[in-house]
């Protein structure tokens, strides 16, 4: 069982948005270009003492229905402003565009200029390289967020936790990095698969974030790996819980071609019109003496493939 059920946690966690050059745009700035109808929670990282703003282009927000305590929620533009307390709070806020209701759910950030040396509190982050091409979804975190018992049930979205994306990285102090566009991708993927009569209660997340450090430890060659920011999730389905992927093709064997048949409708979310600017990365594994076969997805913003992705992989007619 993980550590985090026994005892108190610390955990990263940060928008893997551009880090500030200056003072005044030291908060964080989740911009979505739209959000599925059937889409209803949403992660909104805060840096206490700064402007921190969300917004959905297609979606004007007209109405605060609810803040969390200590936390200020004002109207702006179209968006919203969140100002947090000066301590480690979190909570869920609600807000109205027109006649649709949004919980965006609100995690105060400590500063990533608490982290020393690549340590935080005794845990090995690491340090991150420069931005890949300049990007700025490369940009190192803003921020970290700790994690108690109290809150480690935080829910980051409609299906899934805060701790259900921790690095597998042993340690009294654990820490997390979520991307928001991720976050919703997976969603969308999950509902995608229901429409497909694929219907279960999640994904298991096999790997969601790791420190620059583990994800060294364990012989990843890439220093921009799209896990280091909260960005990338390894999953499978396994609703008869024997902890490998569910035979999805109907072929009666469990292997790469059901990841692959998740691989397509991640496909078909990254070439459409109106959800391209979630595209990103995806891979297929096989199944080796560790683990059952998986697929690795992210919302970089480009285009990315390896691993099996080629040969069958059509779900089960339902």
């Amino acid at each position: 069982m993980p550590h985090w059920l026994t005892r108190t946690a610390v955990f990263f966690f940060a928008a893997a948005l551009s880090a500030p050059l200056l003072a005044a745009d030291a908060g964080t700035h989740v911009e979505l270009k739209a959000v599925p109808e059937y889409v209803s929670r949403l992660f909104v990282p805060v840096v206490a003492g700064q402007a921190n703003t969300f917004r959905v282009e297609t979606e004007p927000i007209d109405a605060i229905v609810e803040a969390p305590a200590n936390f200020t929620v004002a109207l702006d533009n179209g968006g919203v402003v969140v100002n947090g307390p000066e301590d480690e709070a979190s909570g869920y806020a609600r807000v109205r565009s027109g006649s649709r209701e949004l919980t965006l759910t609100l995690v105060n950030l400590i500063p990533s200029s608490e982290v020393h040396r690549g340590v935080l509190d005794g845990y090995r982050i690491g340090q991150y390289a420069a931005p890949l091409k300049g990007m700025p979804s490369y940009e190192a975190p803003k921020g970290f967020v700790r994690l108690t018992d109290d809150n480690a049930a935080l829910m980051v979205s409609d299906h899934y936790r805060l701790s259900d994306f921790q690095c597998k990285l042993d340690g009294d102090s654990k820490f997390l990095i979520l991307r928001t566009e991720a976050l919703m991708k997976l969603e969308m993927l999950q509902h995608e698969l229901a429409q497909r009569g694929v219907n279960f209660a999640r994904f298991t997340i096999m790997s969601g974030f790791r420190t620059p450090y583990y994800n060294s430890r364990i012989g990843n060659e890439t220093g921009h790996s799209r896990h280091l920011y909260g960005d990338a999730m390894d999953i499978y389905i396994d609703e008869n819980h024997d902890g490998v992927m569910d035979d999805l093709t109907g072929d009666g064997r469990a292997d790469a071609a059901d990841a692959r048949a998740i691989l397509r409708i991640a496909e078909e979310l990254d070439q459409s019109p109106e959800w391209g600017w979630l595209q990103g990365g995806a891979g297929v594994y096989h199944a080796n003496a560790a683990h059952g076969p998986y697929l690795h997805v992210d919302a970089r913003g480009y285009v990315a493939r390896w691993g099996a992705v080629a040969g069958d992989g059509v779900l089960m007619a339902r």
